[in-house]
C-alpha cells in the first residue's frame, strides 16, 4: 500500500474512533467541572478542593451513553499527574468492542493526544503503533473544546464559585473497600459561564457541538474520611448524528499522590494525523 494510500485509510479508520476521543474529552471536563465549584463552608466544596491538591490521581472509569436507542459502554483506568493524563480503556458499540490506550500531555503551548489500538494498527506504517492527534487543532472541528484552558488550574478553579446552588446529605456508603459520605449536589451551568467568561466559551462550544443546552445538572459525590473525593457521578445530555440521549460518567478514584510517570511514547513508534 502506497504512502497516500495508507494515510487515507489510515484517516478513515481515525474516524470511528472519534466518538472514544469525544469520550476522553468528557471524561476530562467531569475532572475540571467539580474543581469548579465554589461556596463557603460546604462539604462538597472542601472535598473537591482537598481532592484537587493531590499531586496524582489514580482512578477507574465507566461511561455509559444512549444515543437513539443504541446503547455505548466505555470503561478503564487511568492516571493523572498535573495536566497530563494516561487512560487504557474500553468501548463496546453495538456489540463491537475496541481497546484503546491514550496519553494527553502538554507540547510546546498545545495539548496533543498519542493514542494506541489494535484496530489501528494494520493501517499503521511499519514500526509504528501510536497516533498523535494535535487537540488544539482539533478543537474547532471535533468536540469544540479548548484543552488549554480546560486543563489550566487557573481556569478550573474560579469559574464556578456560583455554579453551586444546592448540596444534600444522602448518607453512608462503602466505595473501593472505604466509608464515605454520599452527597447530591446541583449546579447551574449557565450561572457558571456567565460568571467567568473563559468557562462561558467552553460550555458556548459544547453546545454548539451538540445543539443542547445545559442547565442545571446534578452531580452525586462520595466523600471518604480523609475529605478527599472516592466516587463521581453525575449524568449529562448528550447528541450523535442528529439523535438525542443522555451520557452517564462515574469515576472512582482509587489512590492520590502515589509516584505516576506519563511521558510520550518513543518517536519512532508514533505517527501524526
Amino acid at each position: 500500500m502506497g504512502r497516500p494510500a495508507r494515510v487515507l485509510a489510515l484517516r478513515t479508520n481515525v474516524r470511528t474512533l472519534r466518538a472514544m476521543r469525544r469520550l476522553l474529552a468528557i471524561c476530562l471536563v467531569a475532572l475540571a467541572l467539580p474543581a469548579l465549584i465554589g461556596a463557603a463552608s460546604n462539604p462538597v466544596v472542601d472535598a473537591v478542593k482537598r481532592t484537587a491538591t493531590a499531586k496524582t490521581m489514580t482512578m477507574q472509569l465507566a461511561v455509559t451513553a444512549t444515543i437513539g436507542g443504541q446503547r455505548s459502554t466505555l470503561t478503564g483506568s487511568g492516571v493523572q499527574k498535573g495536566t497530563s493524563a494516561r487512560v487504557s480503556l474500553s468501548t463496546r458499540t453495538q456489540g463491537v468492542v475496541v481497546h484503546v490506550d491514550a496519553i494527553i500531555l502538554r507540547e510546546h503551548r498545545s495539548y496533543v493526544m498519542y493514542v494506541r489500538s489494535p484496530a489501528l494498527l494494520a493501517q499503521l506504517p511499519r514500526g509504528k503503533s501510536w497516533i498523535r492527534i494535535d487537540l488544539s487543532k482539533q478543537a474547532s472541528s471535533g468536540l469544540g473544546v479548548d484543552f488549554s484552558s480546560l486543563m489550566s488550574s487557573s481556569q478550573t478553579f474560579a469559574p464556578l464559585e456560583k455554579g453551586l446552588v444546592s448540596t444534600t446529605r444522602e448518607g453512608r456508603e462503602v466505595v473501593a473497600g472505604r466509608s464515605t459520605t454520599r452527597y447530591r449536589a446541583v449546579l447551574d451551568i449557565q450561572r457558571a459561564a456567565r460568571a467567568v467568561p473563559a468557562y462561558g466559551a467552553q460550555i458556548a462550544a459544547l453546545e454548539r457541538a451538540t445543539g443542547l443546552h445545559l442547565g442545571r445538572q446534578t452531580y452525586h459525590l462520595w466523600i471518604g474520611g480523609d475529605g478527599r473525593l472516592r466516587r463521581l457521578r453525575f449524568s449529562l445530555p448528550t447528541a450523535a448524528a442528529g439523535f438525542r440521549g443522555t451520557m452517564v460518567q462515574t469515576m472512582t478514584f482509587r489512590a492520590f499522590d502515589t509516584p505516576v510517570t506519563i511521558t510520550a511514547p518513543p518517536r519512532s513508534q508514533v505517527v501524526t494525523v
